[in-house]
């Protein structure tokens, strides 16, 4: 479960500073805000795996924004930078889809 937090402060020794599971210099590439693990309904809103950012993560939610996208890549109309998880450019159910694994169902509080 995730938290939101009520006062986004860093911390210059650790690399998740939200402890959302994303490490900070990944979430400004998925376009979320590495200070913030729930969503709150900003335009940079947090926790990576929650792609509708209505603080659960499902697979009709969530997971199936990855249909009809898997190998994409930057250029391709089916390019959606907030799919690629693991930054590599391609869009890929084992890069990608698959960071999903144990965290269906999860909730934001």
């Amino acid at each position: 479960m995730h938290k939101s937090l009520s006062t986004a402060v860093g911390h210059a020794c650790q690399n998740d500073d939200d402890d959302d599971g994303f490490n900070d210099s990944a979430e400004p590439y998925v376009r979320t805000d590495p200070l913030d693990a729930c969503p709150d309904g900003t335009s940079d809103d947090a926790w990576p795996l929650d792609i509708n950012n209505d603080g659960l993560i499902t697979a009709t939610g969530d997971v199936v924004n990855f249909r009809g996208r898997i190998g994409a890549v930057p250029g391709d109309p089916n390019w959606w930078q907030r799919l690629d998880l693991n930054m590599d450019n391609f869009i890929t159910v084992a890069g990608d889809a698959l960071k999903y694994r144990g965290k269906v169902g999860q909730t934001c509080t």
